[in-house]
């Protein structure tokens, strides 16, 4: 099969002079892979590997931040230092293709509860 997954991508921004607007539309990606993994984990302030279960080799994937204060930083660990690279503000959420494995999340200032799902690639 092909074109198993979808993805819908908008940005528009307008503040003072700033007037930006971006609409790709709709991209039909086919998924290599059959599995997924996620559901919610709770993220403390020490960076954390994400579980993806049976996933071989990461492709897209879905982050919500659940948290109505608090941010939190998604990324990697290279030799136990947390390196992010996607900054998910309260509330806020992003769909993106990794490019590891091993996904991290590190809550800013208490613990949150990261919504995630991970395609396999």
């Amino acid at each position: 099969m092909a074109n198993e997954i979808t993805v819908t991508v908008k940005l528009s921004a307008v503040k003072g002079f700033l007037n930006y607007r971006d609409e790709p539309g709709v991209q039909s990606i086919t998924m290599n892979g059959s599995t997924g993994s996620g559901g919610v984990q709770t993220v403390l302030t020490s960076h954390g590997a994400l579980a993806i279960g049976s996933v071989g080799t990461a492709g897209w994937a879905f982050f919500r931040n659940t948290d109505a204060t608090n941010f939190i930083e998604i990324g990697r660990d290279n030799a136990g230092t947390f390196i992010g690279f996607v900054k998910l503000k309260a509330g806020e959420s992003c769909i993106l293709r990794l490019t590891t494995n091993a996904p991290y999340a590190r809550a800013n200032t208490a613990s949150v509860n990261l919504q995630y799902y991970i395609l396999a690639d």
